[in-house]
């Protein structure tokens, strides 16, 4: 799918996109609205508004936010229509592979049913921001379009447990294929494995919004017996497992199932003040203060990431930061880190006990008064919040790398990334883009199996993840790349 983009301040606050069918495939095309051109045009030519596109588009959203004026809500939806476009196309193409339920238009126009209530939508944008108020829109978009196809599901109100009791079997496999990356025998272990759970672990009737609770060791047990009592039926063809690998085989499934259900979703501030608010820390009385505060939880985090054993760290920087699957780490790990992993369980294992050591940390040092035990239902319930303060610094970590690769690049090179930006107005062409963010990716990759001593297996998955981290490292770095190349 592919759009022309506006060239001038009139058709970028005067034009719609509509989409059109011909020759069996989807044409996008401006309509210009002759009110809004006529108003634009007198606007610009009396010097009314000045003649910037994001500057013009900030003063429309100030009015709106305490005036009527049907015009510039016109005005302002009409901006917003490529945030709409490149929002709903990122969105498509993100989730195509995991749902195949929804087509690009279907987003398109969930999309625009966002923009037609501006203000509601840029209720939060702060022209403080270092990007663009469309930057910012199209961002917006893609969380709503996400989270609008999630509770189209029936998943939005699932904890870990319940959406493992709500996938059918039909998504279960789909869930373990395409995102756990498994086949064969080991995916119909991990299937029967999930199945043996629906099977034992039947809750009681709850009240609407109470989250299902995580199993006890006992439910562990059961699962595992039904599961060997399965498999004997079977031939024996898979290997028997106890409660502790049965744990570890079902966490996994539950990392499979929101990455399927939700995948690759944006980072939100608010995750990182629910890791603050659960260990109940008050954020809320001054902003300094909650600054400081989480200053605090971040730097003891980082302290005690950086006690991690390499291997431990690698996990995190292979699974938070270039996300590739756990069945490709252990792939991309066993060879040269054997006494680590070689099993999937066993890297589940780890990754369940490093969030205990980060999360200990945080009670030794900031919740000793409260004596605060360190249950598993604790762990659960700090797991999301905790995985995207990993994400973040494991990014971090790598985007370091990533300028240091870039700095290397010729003068020539750094030029043109920069003239590319500027034309582009901050948006990728695919075409183009993927040149950059090839030869960077390559770099990198080389860069990165030789410092931890790593072999990556030529799957298009892993070339797509290292492509997809440049992608966002040359998106959140625009700004200085533009201006101090």
């Amino acid at each position: 799918m592919k759009m022309q983009k506006r060239t001038n301040l009139v058709t970028q606050f005067s034009s719609f996109l509509y989409v059109k069918e011909e020759s069996s495939s989807l044409i996008t095309y401006w309509k210009i609205t002759p009110e809004l051109q006529r108003n634009m045009e007198l606007l610009l030519k009396q010097q009314i508004i000045c003649a910037e596109e994001d500057k013009i588009a900030q003063e429309f959203l100030q009015w709106l936010k305490n005036n009527q004026d049907q015009l510039k809500y016109k005005h302002l939806i009409a901006y917003l229509q490529e945030s709409c476009f490149f929002a709903s196309k990122k969105v498509y193409q993100r989730l195509q592979n995991y749902w195949d339920l929804f087509t690009w238009l279907d987003y398109f126009q969930w999309a625009n049913l966002l923009v037609s209530s501006p203000v509601q939508l840029l209720s939060k944008y702060d022209s403080n921001f270092k990007f663009k108020l469309t930057t910012y829109a199209t961002n917006k978009i893609e969380c709503q379009l996400i989270d609008q196809a999630y509770k189209y599901m029936g998943w939005e109100r699932a904890s870990d447990w319940g959406l493992l009791r709500q996938l059918n079997v039909s998504n279960r496999r789909k869930c373990l294929e395409k995102i756990g990356g498994l086949k064969g025998h080991n995916l119909q272990k991990y299937l029967l494995i999930w199945e043996c759970f629906n099977l034992i672990y039947q809750p009681r009737v709850m009240s609407k919004n109470k989250q299902l609770q995580c199993p006890s060791s006992s439910h562990y047990t059961q699962i595992s017996n039904e599961y060997n009592f399965l498999i004997t039926k079977q031939g024996n063809i898979f290997s028997s497992i106890n409660s502790d690998d049965c744990e570890a085989i079902l966490l996994s499934c539950i990392d499979f199932a929101r990455q399927y259900c939700n995948p690759r979703t944006i980072i939100s501030d608010k995750y990182l003040d629910n890791l603050s608010e659960d260990i109940s820390l008050d954020f809320q009385e001054e902003k300094d203060y909650q600054q400081t505060q989480w200053d605090l939880v971040n730097n003891i985090l980082t302290t005690t990431f950086s006690q991690l054993t390499m291997a431990q760290k690698i996990l995190f920087y292979l699974w938070k930061g270039i996300e590739i699957t756990q069945i490709e780490i252990v792939l991309v790990m066993s060879k040269n880190y054997p006494n680590f992993v070689t099993q999937q369980y066993q890297l589940a294992r780890e990754i369940k006990l490093v969030r205990k050591i980060l999360l200990e940390s945080l009670i030794e040092k900031i919740l000793v008064e409260q004596k605060v035990k360190l249950t598993k239902a604790k762990i659960t319930d700090f797991k999301t919040p905790l995985d995207s303060w990993l994400q973040q610094h494991c990014k971090q970590f790598l985007s370091t790398k990533i300028s240091l690769i870039y700095e290397s690049l010729s003068m020539e090179e750094k030029e043109n990334i920069k003239q590319y930006l500027i034309n582009k107005n901050w948006s990728f062409n695919t075409k183009i883009d993927n040149q950059f963010c090839l030869k960077i990716a390559n770099l990198f990759q080389e860069n990165i199996q030789l410092e931890f001593n790593l072999i990556f297996p030529e799957t298009e998955h892993i070339k797509v993840s290292f492509i997809h981290l440049i992608e966002e490292w040359m998106t959140n770095y625009t700004h200085l790349l533009i201006n101090n190349s």
